[in-house]
């Protein structure tokens, strides 16, 4: 039993063993993720198409891209994955322009120029309209096109389920001249014929499937102004009605902008709450703001609606030369595409926003403007000049090497971000209000097929534009009403690719674009788990649990001061106790008492070792007689005259003392024979005075010793004598007859002669 039970314990222990010995990849399996995960996260250098660049500063949401060559209109998130597609059931091409609906449709336009019964054709000719569900289904389809007018370039949807498009309407030669046109410029229409071919907007509501009403519209030819055929009725001083087209101002020659194609009116917009259209026309190189609260009837005169004006221009900008007050110097838009109103929520809300192509410019390149009208309720001040505010964009971003002479738009975003489309090479950036760019996209979709990814774009069919090219692209928000319900989970990216990680989820960890979680720093952990996704985790020089390159104070002595100020590594920089400012572990001199001599061989700590005044070889701090005695002096020179050292002396006390240690009893046994040397020397004055005393004198042989100096009593009672100064001091005793008595002294007599004539006469 006992055998059975140790080897059930030994089996346990295996198997625990085991386990704690799992490979390290199941220990990473197990790792939660400690960083946050990015919110959008590419820098792919080496792609060609697709998402290429992306930080946390993009405004999440959605992008919404039809190119030129396919009949398809994709929605992508920010990494550029498929959200959901649109396939036109006619198969058409894009006539341009392509936005969401608030159910979540699509309105698209749609190319049927190679089969429309006009005598016109243009760059971005459209003629087709449809709306088509989320799911596929064609809801909606109509077309405007016919002998003289025919659908073009841009759209828009407008709040109460309308749509606003642009349209070319033909004028024949014969119109063009009783508008006072001057026939030398109207030369290059389709089939030699010199018609013209201005645009007019039109207000569409659908109705069923395949059928609508135009509600509203607007033509340009009902505000012309001319000052060359003074017999017409629009006859005029050009600069002195800035409301009005001047019809015989070209910019441009060619049928696809310029004289036939007079205006070329390519970007449309509407704001609800001034009921005003902004519509921008590349002929003219200018933008305009008109009234969208008239009738039709009034939009075709100079009077009536909110601002009184009819259907004349409340604004325009660009280029004043078209009427007549500024030169070319003072032009400002170049072909520009895409005018809006800059959305609530952006800094610049209510301002208006344009991409300006640079076409004509003395240094071809494109920019992104942002203007300032001075709308106050919904009228536009007109400067001193004579032209709209503002004299020059408020705001302006470029790049280098930016130009796009066709297509193109910019868009503003709540987060106060703009969408740049740059759609001549199919390319899109997010910017933010400084400039920086925060996402970049390049439409993988060329030819009606997906362009493999790393490979180089092919060039357009039309000079400077590549085979990926498209009108312009439009973010929605995630918040956008058009995404309640619907599914939007992510599918694959547009373009083909190879997962090098096809096991792994990789996505917002996957910067360089390979299908794998990343290790940015190189140092062995995965992005998700790194401490420090800048430098390796492994290096903590001061261990303090934060890798040093994200430590922003690193000491690794722990003495409380940075690595990078530290006077000495590895030592604490407060410990300095010569005060000397080199801290002790870095201090090749430790010398507290600044005696020169380092404190490990100072023989006296605190004071000079140099310091020696008596010469015994022991510094005046730690000598108990740190002076010579005139014992010491008078000895030493009886050794220098007499030639000898105290080497010579076997037989004196100094000799004895064999040692630093013992010149303390060295000086003590000085001191002794000093004392000693004064006590013999009193004695001898004494004996020499008695001498004295004995050979002058025949009185008893009486001597102060003898007498008075033992005689304690008698001392004892004389009286104290007053040393001070006194004119009534007694004068001494008289001498003896005999003198002085032996050995006494004059001094001696002042102050004890009465007492030795008193005693001198109780003997007699």
């Amino acid at each position: 039993m006992e055998r059975r039970s140790r080897g059930v314990l030994f089996l346990v222990l295996l198997l625990t063993c085991s386990l704690v010995s799992l490979p390290g990849e199941a220990e990473n399996n197990s790792l939660e993720e400690i960083n946050q995960t990015p919110g959008c996260n590419a820098h792919r250098e080496n792609w060609t198409v697709g998402l290429v660049f992306c930080t946390n500063e993009s405004q999440a949401g959605y992008t919404l891209v039809s190119p030129f060559r396919t009949s398809m209109a994709y929605l992508i998130d920010q990494e550029g994955r498929e959200i959901n597609t649109w396939q036109s059931p006619g198969g058409y091409t894009p006539g341009a322009a392509a936005y969401l609906l608030e159910d979540g449709s699509l309105l698209r336009t749609g190319n049927i120029g190679n089969s429309s019964v006009g005598n016109f054709t243009g760059g971005g000719i459209g003629g087709k309209l449809e709306r088509i569900g989320w799911d596929g289904t064609l809801e909606w389809s109509w077309e405007y096109s016919s002998y003289d007018a025919i659908l073009h370039h841009d759209i828009e949807p407008m709040p109460n389920g309308n749509i606003l498009a642009i349209a070319w309407e033909e004028k024949s030669e014969q119109e063009a001249i009783e508008a006072g046109r001057n026939p030398a410029i109207a030369s290059d229409g389709p089939g030699g014929q010199n018609n013209v071919w201005p645009d007019h907007i039109i207000e569409i509501q659908p109705v069923g499937t395949d059928q609508a009403n135009i509600v509203w519209e607007w033509h340009a030819w009902d505000h012309l102004i001319q000052d060359y055929d003074a017999t017409k009725n629009n006859f005029g001083i050009v600069e002195d009605h800035p409301e009005l087209l001047n019809i015989n101002y070209v910019t441009q020659t060619g049928n696809q902008a310029g004289r036939a194609d007079w205006m070329h009116c390519n970007g449309i917009d509407y704001n609800e709450q001034l009921d005003q259209i902004l519509l921008s026309c590349k002929g003219m190189d200018e933008i305009y703001i008109i009234d969208h609260s008239t009738t039709t009837g009034e939009a075709a005169g100079h009077s009536g609606g909110t601002y009184g004006k009819g259907g004349d221009f409340l604004y325009r900008w660009g280029n004043p030369q078209v009427y007549k007050k500024g030169l070319s110097s003072n032009q400002q838009l170049f072909g520009q595409h895409d005018a809006q109103w800059i959305v609530d929520g952006h800094p610049d809300a209510g301002k208006l926003i344009v991409f300006n192509n640079g076409a004509g410019r003395q240094t071809p390149h494109s920019s992104v403007e942002i203007l300032d009208t001075g709308v106050e309720d919904g009228t536009y001040p007109i400067l001193a000049n004579g032209t709209f505010s503002p004299g020059h964009p408020t705001w302006s971003w470029s790049e280098e090497g930016m130009y796009a002479s066709i297509v193109s738009g910019a868009q503003s975003l709540s987060n106060g971000n703009i969408v740049v489309s740059i759609g001549t090479v199919g390319t899109l950036h997010e910017i933010t209000s400084t400039g920086e760019l925060v996402w970049t996209y390049i439409n993988p979709i060329a030819n009606n097929a997906t362009h493999p990814q790393s490979e180089p774009l092919l060039p357009g069919n039309i000079a400077g534009t590549t085979n990926n090219m498209l009108f312009k692209s439009q973010r929605y928000e995630a918040n956008f009403a058009g995404f309640v319900g619907k599914d939007l989970t992510p599918g694959a990216y547009l373009e083909q690719w190879t997962d090098l990680c096809p096991q792994e989820s990789a996505w917002k960890w996957d910067s360089d674009g390979d299908g794998c979680i990343d290790d940015s720093d190189g140092d062995g952990v995965n992005d998700p788990y790194d401490r420090c996704v800048v430098g390796d985790d492994s290096v903590d020089v001061d261990q303090d649990s934060t890798p040093d390159a994200c430590d922003s104070f690193v000491d690794s002595d722990a003495d409380g001061i940075e690595d990078l100020a530290d006077l000495c590594q590895g030592h604490s920089d407060s410990i300095d106790i010569d005060n000397d400012r080199i801290p002790d572990g870095c201090d090749e001199l430790i010398d507290s008492d600044l005696d020169g001599v380092a404190d490990s061989l100072d023989q006296c700590p605190g004071h000079d070792d140099e310091m020696d005044a008596d010469g015994d070889g022991i510094a005046n701090g730690c000598d108990e007689t740190p002076f010579a005695t005139s014992l010491e002096t008078e000895h030493e020179s009886q050794n220098i005259t007499t030639g000898h050292t105290e080497k010579d002396n076997d037989d004196t006390v100094l000799n004895t003392e064999s040692s630093e240690g013992d010149r303390g009893g060295v000086s003590m046994l000085t001191l002794l024979g000093y004392v000693l040397m004064l006590l013999g020397l009193w004695l001898f004055i004494y004996l020499a005075m008695v001498a004295v005393g004995k050979g002058n004198s025949s009185q008893p042989n009486l001597t102060f010793q003898d007498e008075f100096a033992p005689n304690q009593e008698i001392v004892k009672h004389v009286p104290a004598v007053d040393q001070s100064p006194s004119y009534d001091s007694p004068l001494p005793p008289p001498l003896p007859a005999t003198g002085l008595p032996d050995g006494w002294t004059m001094e001696q007599w002042n102050y004890y002669g009465n007492q030795w004539l008193e005693q001198n006469e109780r003997r007699g």
